[in-house]
């Protein structure tokens, strides 16, 4: 399972879940109040956000799934994690909130020095269509919870949840990220029992979104590590 990071949708991801389905069964919803996945209410906490999506998770009969989780999608997964870790069978966070570590002022500009940065990379079609059209009408149509989750990420410290994740994790970040800094992934690190990092020298909070085929490699790379463990585990049980 896929959740996308804040104020967009799972639309400007399309390559990098195209390319994961060859090899698995994909699901990324929209998060609940985001693009096409309506909610009537303003969403306040991450422990909401996971408690939706254990329901999504139900109403599929998914009993236990890999959780993706970029940016904001970072933090509802290790909520979700620490929530229900028997649902879970292995944790890939990317560039993920969870432990603030860049005041609002300062993200302003940290975030216009990555944008801009981004405006020079290829890929014309996702930074002049796909991701403008769905931070656009999220900010027109879903203004509260755009609003609300931007907070929730810049200011929501959940590291006391890490601990509590007992999947095997791996936290996956840019060296050159100013929106999530990459000391807040050796904390996350640190505190998450059976966990490694592994970081690219790719610059930009939104790095697997540019470079879809080496973040899907690295991703696949470790799910395919965690699935022949276990099917060794099987056998010798």
């Amino acid at each position: 399972m896929f959740l996308h990071g804040w104020g967009i949708s799972t639309e400007p991801y399309y390559e990098t879940l195209k390319l994961l389905a060859q090899q698995h069964p994909v699901f990324a919803p929209d998060l609940p109040g985001f693009a096409r996945s309506s909610h009537p209410k303003l969403i306040r906490d991450y422990d909401s956000y996971a408690k939706i999506l254990l329901s999504f998770l139900d109403t599929l009969n998914l009993q236990k799934v890999h959780l993706v989780g970029h940016s904001l999608g970072g933090g509802i997964a290790i909520t979700l994690s620490a929530q229900a870790p028997e649902r879970v069978k292995s944790l890939i966070l990317v560039d993920s909130t969870g432990i603030p570590s860049v005041s609002i002022p300062e993200a302003i500009p940290r975030r216009a020095v990555e944008m801009t940065t981004q405006f020079f990379l290829p890929k014309l079609k996702l930074k002049l269509i796909d991701i403008p059209q769905a931070f656009a009408h999220n900010l027109l149509f879903n203004t509260g919870n755009v609003i609300q989750a931007l907070l929730l990420s810049l200011q929501v410290d959940i590291k006391h949840l890490l601990p509590k994740i007992e999947a095997p994790c791996l936290l996956l970040w840019s060296k050159e990220d100013l929106t999530t800094p990459l000391t807040a992934a050796q904390e996350m690190t640190a505190k998450i029992s059976n966990s490694k990092l592994v970081t690219v020298e790719e610059g930009c909070h939104e790095w697997g979104l540019w470079y879809p085929e080496k973040f899907t490699s690295i991703l696949l790379d470790f799910i395919h590590q965690i699935e022949r463990t276990d099917a060794i585990a099987t056998d010798h049980s």
